[in-house]
């Protein structure tokens, strides 16, 4: 099979990073591929050297419209993409020059829709030569992938960055317009929809860290209340399936969350902040009373919960 592979790269002030985002995707050894530059309404000369890949590289098409956010140019380039198969790249990230072939014949070998990579942080460019990786692989069912990702921290599983996709995946789903933490709002969707997901332990994804102005690294402010917001509605989803199990995990992780936030917000500058912390207050109580009664969720994880609430510093102090 050589199936086209749509790369879809939302591009926005990223004048800096996003010749290596670019360069690393043209060296892919893989080379059935299209790669789709969404210059977001960047203000620097981000829009100029998308139009200059395009000219170097007749793979690379480009799509100028006004600023609509991560979510909107994401949109975009689906809209836009005419492969079977589609994958995100953040326009300051880079990846390995095997990702899509290693994905791809993930996808391939185990008849899934959809398959997912590892991805590792670099502060310097000269990192990346140090990483290493097996290609170990395997497949889970949708269901253990929502089940882990709520359970557990993994690297990179919470992104749509390591993962490729069967398109069809996105016939019903698009990323939320407005809204950042954007990934939260789908990923689970997309474990779920896929029924099955082909694993790799092989770093496909290399992940800029601390890149100054990124959404990830800015202030708190309440757009961050996104991430809440997205764990609520991942709550409602798996109760309207009536998956009992998976509804659990999904409440406990949204207490983590509410509590985390609870503490940003005390911490943050944010006019009329009280408002906010009452009413993550009442909601964080209210779910934790329902966590206590939870029969798929441990004894142990309940009071790891009502430590972290009540006693952070005492939690903190017996992990070390």
């Amino acid at each position: 099979m050589n199936d086209l592979i749509s790369i879809i790269v939302p591009s926005y002030n990223v004048e800096d990073y996003i010749d290596k985002c670019v360069d690393s995707i043209c060296k892919q050894d893989y080379t059935n591929i299209e790669i789709i530059l969404v210059d977001d309404g960047a203000t620097d000369d981000t829009g100029k050297k998308c139009d200059e890949w395009a000219s170097r590289d007749e793979r690379v098409k480009v799509i100028h419209q006004e600023n609509q956010g991560l979510s909107g140019a994401r949109n975009t380039g689906i809209r836009a993409s005419k492969g079977k198969y589609i994958s995100f790249i953040d326009s300051d990230d880079m990846i390995a020059t095997d990702y899509v072939s290693t994905l791809y014949s993930c996808i391939q070998e185990n008849g899934v829709r959809m398959a997912q990579g590892l991805s590792k942080n670099f502060y310097k460019e000269d990192d990346i030569d140090s990483f290493v990786s097996e290609d170990t692989r395997r497949v889970i069912s949708g269901y253990d992938m929502c089940k882990t990702l709520m359970s557990e921290y993994k690297m990179g599983w919470g992104i749509v960055m390591t993962k490729m996709f069967d398109k069809s995946l996105f016939d019903d789903l698009e990323f939320p317009l407005g809204h950042i933490h954007e990934d939260e709002y789908l990923v689970y969707k997309l474990y779920w929809n896929s029924g099955k997901v082909a694993l790799t332990d092989k770093i496909v994804y290399y992940y800029r860290s601390k890149r100054k102005g990124s959404i990830t690294h800015s202030g708190y402010s309440l757009k961050r209340l996104d991430a809440v917001y997205a764990r609520e509605g991942r709550c409602v989803f798996f109760e309207n399936l009536g998956e009992k199990e998976l509804y659990q995990l999904a409440k406990l992780s949204l207490c983590y969350t509410q509590s985390e936030t609870l503490v940003k917000l005390k911490e943050s500058d944010i006019a009329d902040k009280d408002k906010y912390i009452d009413d993550m207050r009442q909601k964080l109580k209210a779910n934790t009373k329902e966590i206590w009664r939870a029969d798929y969720i441990s004894t142990k994880k309940k009071l790891s919960l009502w430590m972290e609430i009540y006693l952070p510093w005492l939690k903190h102090a017996l992990k070390k």
